[in-house]
């Protein structure tokens, strides 16, 4: 692109001006090369931080579980170690709901559910009587349930009830390995 102003008339513009006009374009040419920068730094970090999670999420892991080692010191300082992440994210849906807490029930977690009912103001006369119409809400505790799994599986307390298998689809409960680097 060139740098010429020279189609800029002297009656619509003075020298000092032109000169304020190539020092912003010049200044927008070196915003432009900044930006460039930034945006191939950014993609390199990205990048970077893809292979770090890659190594540190499954190569790693394999390996060490391959060896049968959960720990191991660094000739340069600092240590490797396996971590456990366990993530739970149970369906919110009704159906999903009754399927969990039956389940709950079923292998010894009914403590975890919180109970309540609800009651049609046009019912309300009926309390006292047993063949109330109601609706059970029941909610647990993601938390929770995410603790009583880990216990279940042995994750937490060492002595496997259950396997990760055993647990409803609609619970969403995984088990992710990875490799902490500690310096």
């Amino acid at each position: 692109m060139a740098d010429s102003y020279d189609y800029l008339t002297e009656d619509s513009i003075s020298s000092q001006d032109k000169s304020v006009l190539k020092n912003l374009s010049s200044m927008g040419e070196k915003l432009k090369e900044l930006q460039c920068k930034m945006l191939e730094t950014q993609a390199a970090a990205e990048l970077a931080k893809k292979e770090y999670e890659h190594y540190a999420h499954v190569i790693l892991p394999q390996e060490m579980f391959s060896a049968g080692v959960d720990s191991i010191g660094l000739s340069s300082g600092g240590s490797l170690k396996i971590k456990h992440n366990f993530y739970c994210q149970p369906n919110k849906n009704l159906a999903d709901r009754k399927k969990i807490v039956e389940w709950l029930r079923a292998n010894g977690g009914e403590h975890l559910v919180n109970h309540d009912a609800t009651v049609s103001a046009s019912d309300m006369s009926k309390l006292s009587d047993n063949g109330i119409p109601f609706v059970e809400n029941t909610v647990v505790n993601t938390s929770s349930l995410k603790a009583f799994l880990k216990d279940k599986i042995g994750a937490t307390t060492g002595v496997q009830q259950i396997d990760i298998k055993d647990i409803p689809e609609c619970i969403h409960f995984q088990e992710v390995t990875t490799v902490e680097l500690e310096v």
